[in-house]
């Protein structure tokens, strides 16, 4: 009796690794993460790391740019100007590499938040995502996978943290509607705006956002 092959395990969806958390790693196995320095630390090394890393994500940005989510690990190290054996120190896979530049687009959007004025915030983020050229290259290349990136979803780790960061930048200013910011800074992932129709409906949507009284939104500050 011939027994039965296995059914092959299908190849993870670089997509989904894109645009959704990862599971922490198994015990034993090579973190992709970005080494962590203590807080006032220095030193040449590290700071050299740090460079290398961002090199590659910039060579991962054009390199999903021009071939959307399939890329290859050639084409992001060639992109970065480093060497493949180095992206590899860095980044094992093309799927930890998507992750890590979604992370990294994240945490930009993020630290604009917290430390602009809400409305010069709002108005930087939705100009960058018009204007950003992963987004407009996958339009080109891969729509659907904008498409998918566009779609505000809590169950992606990613879009809780935009969520959490807006939230809190709506508080300091004395705002509710989280969501009805994200949905609006979403909707420059798939439709760019110039900058005067960006000016436009930012007026509008801070004209139409609740008001917080002061003592509510101190003390979600506090709390948060």
């Amino acid at each position: 009796m011939v027994a039965a092959s296995p059914v092959p395990r299908p190849f993870p969806d670089p997509l989904d690794v894109l645009i959704r958390s990862t599971a922490p790693a198994a015990s034993g196995s090579v973190a992709s993460a970005a080494p962590v320095r203590a807080p006032g630390t220095r030193s040449r090394a590290g700071n050299a790391m740090h460079r290398t890393r961002a090199a590659l994500l910039d060579g991962a940005r054009r390199s999903v740019a021009t071939s959307g989510t399939k890329i290859t690990m050639s084409q992001v190290a060639a992109s970065g100007g480093v060497a493949k054996a180095t992206l590899y120190n860095h980044l094992r896979t093309r799927e930890a590499v998507l992750t890590a530049l979604l992370e990294d687009e994240v945490a930009t959007v993020c630290h604009v938040l917290a430390s602009r004025p809400l409305a010069d915030a709002l108005a930087a983020l939705a100009r960058s995502l018009s204007d950003h050229p992963v987004l407009r290259g996958l339009a080109r290349v891969e729509p659907a996978a904008l498409a998918r990136l566009g779609r505000v979803d809590p169950s992606v780790a990613q879009w809780r943290a935009a969520r959490a960061a807006v939230d809190a930048a709506l508080g300091r200013a004395g705002h509710s509607g989280t969501d009805t910011v994200l949905r609006w800074l979403a909707s420059f992932v798939i439709s760019p705006a110039e900058d005067a129709v960006i000016a436009d409906d930012l007026a509008v949507l801070l004209t139409g956002l609740p008001q917080v009284p002061a003592a509510a939104s101190d003390a979600g500050t506090r709390t948060a």
